[in-house]
């Protein structure tokens, strides 16, 4: 069965079970309005206990049946796109840890077990970001795990302090005395997972990794750990004023700066993992106005579309021979005409036309924003980050899809591949129907919005408008063209990767040699292993001459004992 199959679409079939199965836990808890919770004791010290907890609930079944169901998808791609590679075999199981780590963030609500998915989805995606082995793809998963690496020791830090609660179960925290720091740790550890600023750099550079690992990273697993994160402390977190502020400042701020450098960006495949940056961004900006169902159904159907996105992106780079530059892919809708309808549909969904996934989450972020509690220039700043989304989106198909001028007429490209078409259609489907279906299963909020008619009219104008400009953008293509500092820093994410990897790596390095010279090989080798050693072997060296003594005396009491006995004969 094994080699019939391939063990890609094996994993899939086991994948699409676990959905299956989900889907039915799924409609059991919204039926009953239940929630189970599962408890094993591992360890108790005192009045502290080692719990390791299963929680079983709508939410949890949920993303775990998504994740699954996108995993599948992605693994039927991967056996058409890695079928030249040696190491399939070696991917595939990768893939599969790296679902399986998520699964473990999802169902436990331990913050030390939790560790297990967390730190997993770290390791693993180092390892598939240097899949391909070369310099580039090195550096890319160097900063990819150096960065995660900043909130896992957050979390741990978070962790030694809530010792004094006597648990770790993050679903019966209650205030003391450090609280305020816990959360503070816990929200740094989430924006470094989920790439907000200023910790955004390691997302693009990402994208050394197969497009397959991309498409599941990007859209349902490694970068929307942390808003998972954030909604389940959402409760706690929202409890101090400072942090709807914060998140709000940074979101908007991650969203313009994505938008912007994507208008820049001519790689594909890092447009698309800047549109992720974007849609993150306005994920923790429903977090930030009070929202976190809003911000999980966001995520939801974010999901869908951005793994249909990356799959067609995949497709295309794979038909014309690894070239990822907009400027040498042309007229895909002529030759690659199923790839550039799914495609279009993907980018429609992700700039909220109407009845497309995007669309339903979209929307009520908008009105919330319109009829939230905010000043006029974080709305002004909010509105102004949705429209770029539009942009760049309108740019990219415009760029692939719209024109007609082909520089390799060479590349014999095709939709003839069965497990491609299979798995864009499997998500096709959830970029149409999947806003609509997740919104009909189970009602992720409760609030109404009484706005005026022409408060209401605000989003199809901001789409229409924002594609208006989109136009003129492009009769305007030699404007990318001109040298200027501004187009320099949109090109380097306002250079935060050179900040974060000259500058704050460089000045680590520095205070960590400082360290070593001070500390390692200073004080603790005094009072350590060097000092130890001195002082051991001056003591032996005291033993030593004490013992020689102690043997002087006694032959010289032997040589006088003798002598008077010798006399006294």
């Amino acid at each position: 069965m094994y080699k019939l199959m391939g063990i890609e679409l094996c994993f899939s079939v086991l994948l699409f079970s676990w959905f299956s199965y989900m889907m039915v836990l799924l409609i059991f808890f919204n039926l009953n309005n239940i929630s189970l919770l599962f408890n094993w004791e591992v360890m108790s010290c005192m009045s502290s206990s080692l719990e390791f907890d299963l929680v079983m609930d709508w939410m949890s079944c949920s993303f775990s049946g998504l994740v699954c169901f996108i995993s599948g998808c992605v693994m039927i791609f991967s056996k058409s796109y890695m079928m030249g590679d040696k190491y399939s075999y070696r991917f595939s199981l990768m893939v599969m840890l790296f679902v399986l780590s998520m699964n473990l963030l999802i169902f436990i609500p331990n913050l030390v077990a939790v560790l297990l998915g967390w730190d997993g989805l770290g390791l693993v995606s180092f390892c598939l970001v240097i899949y391909y082995q070369n310099n580039k793809s090195l550096a890319a998963g160097m900063l990819t795990v150096l960065m995660n690496r900043v909130g896992d020791c957050f979390i741990l830090v978070a962790i030694s302090m809530m010792v004094v609660l006597g648990h770790w179960n993050m679903l019966c925290l209650w205030d003391f005395y450090n609280f305020m720091t816990v959360n503070l740790f816990i929200m740094v550890a989430g924006m470094t997972k989920s790439a907000q600023i200023p910790f955004s750099s390691w997302l693009p550079a990402a994208m050394a990794a197969p497009t397959p690992v991309s498409a599941l990273v990007h859209s349902s697993t490694l970068v929307t750990a942390g808003v998972f994160l954030f909604i389940r402390f959402f409760d706690y977190l929202s409890s101090y004023y400072w942090f709807s502020y914060i998140m709000m400042y940074l979101s908007i701020m991650t969203t313009i700066m994505s938008g912007v450098c994507a208008l820049y960006e001519y790689d594909m495949k890092k447009i698309i993992a800047l549109s992720t940056l974007s849609q993150l961004g306005v994920m923790m900006m429903s977090l930030s106005l009070g929202m976190p169902m809003l911000a999980l159904f966001h995520l939801y159907t974010h999901a869908m579309f951005k793994a249909l996105l990356f799959i067609c992106g995949g497709n295309i780079i794979h038909s014309f021979e690894g070239k990822q530059d907009m400027r040498q892919i042309k007229n895909v809708f002529n030759l690659m005409p199923i790839t550039s309808m799914f495609l279009i549909i993907s980018k429609m969904a992700l700039c909220g036309l109407p009845f497309l996934a995007g669309f339903y989450s979209k929307d009520l972020i908008i009105e919330q924003l319109i009829v939230g509690n905010m000043n006029i220039m974080m709305f002004m700043l909010g509105i102004f980050g949705v429209c770029l989304t539009v942009m760049y989106s309108i740019r990219f198909c415009f760029f692939i899809v719209w024109s007609n001028y082909n520089l390799n007429t060479y590349v014999n490209t095709s939709d003839n591949d069965l497990m491609v078409i299979i798995s864009m259609s499997l998500l096709g489907l959830g970029a149409l129907w999947g806003g609509f279906i997740f919104q009909s299963l189970f009602c992720l909020f409760e609030h109404v919005y009484m706005m005026p008619h022409f408060m209401k009219l605000y989003i199809p104008l901001l789409i229409i408008s924002s594609m208006i400009i989109s136009f003129g953008l492009w009769d305007k293509g030699n404007m990318y063209l001109s040298k200027s500092i501004i187009k320099y820093m949109n090109s380097n994410m306002w250079f935060l990767s050179n900040f974060i990897c000259f500058y704050m790596i460089k000045s680590m390095m520095v205070i960590s040699n400082s360290g070593l010279k001070v500390i390692d090989m200073g004080w603790l080798e005094i009072l350590g292993g060097q000092g130890l050693f001195k002082l051991n072997k001056l003591m032996f060296n005291c033993l030593e001459h004490w013992m020689g003594l102690m043997i002087s005396c006694y032959m010289i009491l032997f040589v006088m004992m003798c002598l008077m006995f010798y006399i006294n004969i």
